[in-house]
């Protein structure tokens, strides 16, 4: 086990320490990545047809865009 010194007290790090501090960073990425999908499929289902046209999509793509499941790509 590795420690490292500081003014305030010492912390002990190791190796499954470091599993579960990595693994909840990717678990966070990827509900904030989830989260994002979601958020901007909303968004994009309130678009008016003008908007849909100025970005070349129809009121079909976003239909189909905007019902899939967030964890979809």
């Amino acid at each position: 086990m590795m420690s490292i010194s500081k003014s305030w007290g010492s912390i002990g790090l190791n190796l499954n320490s470091l599993r579960h501090f990595f693994s909840y960073r990717a678990a966070f990425a990827t509900l904030s990545l989830w989260s994002e999908r979601l958020r901007q499929r909303r968004d994009l289902a309130t678009l008016d047809d003008f908007m849909l046209r100025d970005l070349g999509l129809s009121r079909r793509d976003v239909k189909w865009e905007s019902s899939k499941p967030f964890w979809w790509r």
